[in-house]
């Protein structure tokens, strides 16, 4: 019996090791990645914060994609003017980074066709000034 509690005890200990070990292993874009899908954008804004390679370069612009995205689809109705402030500056983060993204042109100008449906309504002076500067029509 005891033999079987310490070979249970031993088999634990090299589990919850090689999980430890694989987490390690990871490159960074698998830990970004992992970040990223659990909605922990700051996090891995961090990570990359660390390294400034062009995979982190490239991986920043993702990271604001995404959180810019998750933003928008994932928003809390009542904070909706918010998070789309907040999509916005995202996504000028991404075209800071590489101007020619398409995807973030694409949904700030989703964003802005909403804003246009309402009558006196658009976005935070920052973000306004900030997108006129990438030449969108506000």
């Amino acid at each position: 019996m005891k033999k079987v509690l310490l070979a249970i005890a031993l088999f634990g200990i090299i589990t919850a090791c090689s999980q430890s070990d694989n987490t390690t292993q990871m490159t960074l874009e698998q830990q970004v990645d992992q970040l990223v899908t659990e909605a922990k954008f700051d996090e891995a804004m961090t990570l990359l914060d660390e390294s400034s390679s062009e995979e982190a370069l490239k991986l920043r612009e993702e990271v604001h994609l995404q959180h810019g995205i998750y933003l928008i689809y994932n928003a809390d109705p009542s904070q909706m003017r918010d998070n789309a402030n907040n999509a916005l500056r995202e996504f000028v983060a991404v075209l800071e980074l590489n101007p020619e993204n398409e995807k973030a042109r694409a949904e700030i100008e989703q964003i802005l066709s909403i804003y246009r449906t309402f009558p006196d309504r658009q976005p935070a002076e920052d973000v306004l000034e900030q997108l006129k500067d990438f030449g969108f029509q506000v």
